[in-house]
């Protein structure tokens, strides 16, 4: 089990936060912006094992996975390079805010 302190930490939620604004603004599967919405709300409950098994839904890749997206341009102040470094920036801070629930196991 892990450590109850570690659940819904600031980072945690906070990182899990923009993460789904940034995938919501930019068209992210409607199935992971559900996931990431569940995240949340699980974080928020400190609920460490709906955590756990939301987090290892993105773990798994491939086509169709969490990872396999591009987002697009929307606003007028992005160009390519710039989504692309934040898609990825937030879902590195994201992936680091929630490496406790990587070693959980039933």
């Amino acid at each position: 089990m892990i450590n109850p302190t570690k659940v819904g930490t600031r980072g945690q939620i906070n990182a899990t936060r923009a993460l789904l604004k940034f995938c919501r603004e930019h068209g992210h599967a409607p199935y992971w912006i559900k996931c990431l919405e569940e995240c949340l709300i699980a974080l928020e409950d400190r609920n460490s094992e709906a955590v756990r098994d939301i987090r290892e839904r993105f773990a798994r890749a491939g086509m169709g996975s969490y990872l396999d997206w591009f987002p697009d341009v929307i606003f007028p102040h992005e160009d390519a390079d710039y989504v692309e470094a934040v898609w990825y920036g937030l879902d590195g801070y994201w992936r680091e805010m929630m490496r406790p629930f990587e070693s959980i196991r039933q």
